[in-house]
């Protein structure tokens, strides 16, 4: 399979990439342990930053939040080449993150600024950017306030976006991307915070453990998952299923989840080799750029990626 491996990547690659995009891809090449690419991906990232602190500024963006995504490949390379132009990069951009007025009374930050919109995409890297660069309780009241507003309580799901000025929500769809990010989020938070946040670490994985079981309740026949998770008349998407199998391969690993759980990711990643094309397109993915649609995205090859690299990592300790 390692054929299909590398023609996913080589596709990611050719691939156009935004912020965020940018960063998924070098978090892939980072878990990975792909130095000599992800060195040059990372220049590129810090060539990109804008005045104001954000990494990987394409076209001027709105997004503030999006390029929290590239803070955890800037801080490995910086820590690893002991690159004080990098260091100073990644920690600008999270002062900016620190300071900045574009958030909300209890300090949850905007999505777009603006705006007053707070998306589930955000909790996918800021809160474990922000406690990765030393300031861990900032991180857990980001992914507290990001979820207090999205919880969609009688589906047990998160909806996309939230208005903070209307307090309604903007996309009330529990869109599997959407929930995919805060799971990833939860799991890459809770591993980063010491035994000084014992409680939250308890607390984060504890609801990545009910998001994870409630998710896979909404598994599909064909071991895939919705578009919009309870919404069977939408498309069975890749980029969802990429997610969850990651997260279980990487919580079993960690020790956060039971073995058994194997078992399910297993199937859900044999069912994702099918939807590899011939040049390593992952087909049926929430689609660039708009993610309205069904076909393809850098984000599902790099979750496609990061899923294969922990698998292999963890059947290495079986």
């Amino acid at each position: 399979m390692s054929v299909y491996v590398k023609a996913v990547e080589n596709a990611m690659l050719c691939m156009s990439r935004q912020c965020w995009e940018a960063g998924i891809a070098a978090q892939a090449l980072l878990e990975k342990g792909d130095e000599e690419k992800l060195r040059l991906m990372v220049y590129d990232m810090v060539l990109r930053q804008s005045t104001d602190g954000r990494l990987c500024n394409v076209e001027n963006t709105p997004a503030i939040t999006d390029s929290s995504f590239c803070m955890p490949a800037v801080y490995a390379v910086a820590i690893r080449e002991k690159n004080e132009k990098y260091l100073n990069a990644v920690m600008d951009n999270a002062q900016l993150f620190l300071n900045t007025e574009d958030r909300a009374e209890d300090g949850t930050l905007y999505h777009m600024r603006g705006t007053k919109q707070i998306w589930a995409d955000s909790a996918a890297f800021l809160p474990y950017a922000l406690a990765l660069t030393g300031s861990p309780k900032e991180g857990v009241q980001q992914m507290e306030g990001i979820r207090r507003r999205l919880y969609h309580e009688e589906s047990g799901l998160y909806y996309h976006m939230w208005d903070e000025e209307s307090k309604t929500f903007l996309r009330p769809l529990a869109w599997g991307i959407g929930n995919g990010w805060i799971l990833t989020g939860l799991l890459r938070l809770g591993l980063e915070l010491d035994s000084s946040h014992e409680k939250d670490k308890e607390e984060l994985f504890a609801e990545f453990r009910r998001l994870l079981n409630r998710m896979l309740s909404l598994e599909t026949e064909k071991h895939g998952f919705h578009d919009i998770l309870d919404d069977p008349s939408t498309f069975e998407e890749a980029e969802t299923a990429a997610m969850v199998a990651y997260v279980i391969y990487r919580g079993v690993k960690e020790g956060i989840l039971a073995r058994e759980y194997m078992e399910r990711a297993d199937w859900i990643r044999m069912a994702l080799y099918q939807r590899v094309s011939f040049e390593g397109l992952v087909m049926g993915a929430s689609s660039s750029p708009d993610f309205l649609r069904s076909g393809t995205s850098v984000e599902a090859q790099a979750h496609f990626l990061l899923m294969e690299t922990v698998y292999r990592e963890a059947m290495g300790k079986q």
